[in-house]
């Protein structure tokens, strides 16, 4: 199955109605994104004095956030469409080692810091693999519901207080990278793109309650955002993965060409 079909899985419900309003969601988020790591690539990889008033502490806490809460949130109310989030988690994986393999060897090519160690791909693969095996108990819904709701908040507002407290960007073990721990230590490689699991994979735990409030049984009741207006975000949303895989290279390559041919 290719990137493509796994992500029209996602809200797609045993032939029945897709839930576009997810596409339109998920595709505003990768517009954001990309936005985001243009103007992120423009400034700080290629030196040029554009975009820094867009990298203010005010931009980054609502901007970038929205961003990230968008796509993680609808990938978690989209996996109550997957028929196998478990199968879904190990094709994200994938994607997500073959980003980070390929970054390391562009890295030691050009000897610079282009590295993708752990960022949104690998937090939604461990995080779907998570939703799969915690599907398979056989706790009832609501009991899920309430149970995916508390791991939700307890990670966005609680854990980063831990972390704060004891300094753990700082001090903690770089092995720990993952959930947000030692990113800031200095044997830690600069890094083209970073989100850790703590606070943002809150978001998708939160989505999968909502996706199960919203959409029970997983059944699209009605459809929204239909119109022509959409089209562009519902391409975006329902090729997101590929996107989001593909689309930093080709913005880098397309700056250098710029700066080469002008």
């Amino acid at each position: 199955m290719t990137i493509q079909s796994t992500n029209k899985a996602n809200t797609k419900i045993k032939g029945k109605m897709r839930a576009t309003e997810l596409d339109v969601l998920r595709g505003f988020a990768i517009l954001l994104m990309l936005v985001h790591h243009f103007m992120y690539d423009v400034h700080y990889i290629f030196g040029y004095p554009y975009f820094s008033w867009l990298f203010g502490p005010a931009m980054e806490s609502i901007y970038h956030l929205l961003a990230y809460v968008l796509f993680l949130g609808v990938a978690g109310v989209s996996s109550s469409f997957s028929r196998s989030n478990l199968k879904r988690s190990g094709r994200l994986a994938l994607i997500a080692l073959s980003l980070t393999l390929i970054t390391l060897l562009i890295s030691l090519i050009m000897k610079s810091d282009y590295y993708i160690l752990w960022q949104m791909i690998h937090c939604l693969a461990l995080c779907t693999l998570l939703y799969g095996l915690f599907e398979k108990t056989k706790l009832n819904e609501k009991t899920k519901i309430v149970v995916l709701l508390l791991t939700g908040f307890f990670i966005i507002f609680h854990l980063p207080k831990i972390i704060n407290a004891f300094n753990l960007h700082y001090e903690g073990s770089p092995l720990l990278l993952p959930f947000g721990i030692g990113n800031l230590r200095p044997e830690i490689p600069g890094m083209l793109d970073y989100l850790p699991l703590i606070p943002y994979s809150g978001c998708f735990f939160i989505g999968a309650a909502l996706g199960k409030i919203i959409y029970p049984d997983g059944k699209v009741q009605r459809r929204y955002c239909t119109g022509k207006a959409f089209k562009p975000l519902v391409f975006m949303g329902r090729h997101a993965l590929l996107i989001y895989a593909i689309h930093q290279p080709i913005i880098i390559t397309l700056i250098w060409l710029w700066t080469i041919i002008f």
